[in-house]
């Protein structure tokens, strides 16, 4: 569809919509919840009757995210230098995360492990050049664990997105 592209890779269904009629940016679908991020704000629904469990506000820019697989939790990718970790068995915010200095998470979208005990954020730097890493967060506390550079085509294959 125009204006729609998917994230690649994760367990979920996970889509950009950048049609002017679109009520979110980023669409996450787990089988319990979805949640739907519009910039400013996180909405939480019932992923089968559609009901507003939760909303967040007050962020700059909340771009894209991920359900972990369990659906204990998601976070929002604000598009800059920080992430938001919020809790679906309670519906609060749990962590702000700030990325290591220098570095941008602009344009991408993160994902959980397959078993989310690691949470992956590409992000990049700009010095007479891009350098573009890969971040791995455990998920406990989101303790940053290791950071690997990337190759640029590794980046768009990887990470970036796909027409739906």
């Amino acid at each position: 569809m125009d204006g729609i592209w998917s994230a690649r890779g994760g367990k979920w269904k996970r889509f950009f919509d950048t049609r002017p009629q679109a009520k979110a940016f980023f669409t996450i679908c787990g089988e319990r919840y979805t949640v739907l991020l519009s910039g400013g704000s996180a909405a939480v629904k019932d992923g089968r009757t559609g009901e507003r469990l939760a909303r967040f506000k007050g962020f700059n820019y909340l771009y894209t995210g991920d359900i972990k697989p369990d659906e204990t939790e998601f976070f929002a990718l604000e598009n800059g230098k920080h992430f938001y970790v919020f809790s679906l068995k309670n519906f609060t915010q749990r962590l702000r995360v700030t990325l290591p200095r220098r570095y941008e998470a602009i344009d991408v979208c993160g994902r959980y492990s397959e078993d989310g005990k690691i949470l992956c954020v590409p992000a990049y730097k700009y010095d007479k050049g891009y350098t573009y890493v890969l971040f791995r967060y455990e998920t406990d506390t989101y303790t940053l664990v290791s950071m690997e550079q990337m190759r640029d085509a590794e980046w768009d294959r990887e990470w970036g997105w796909q027409t739906i």
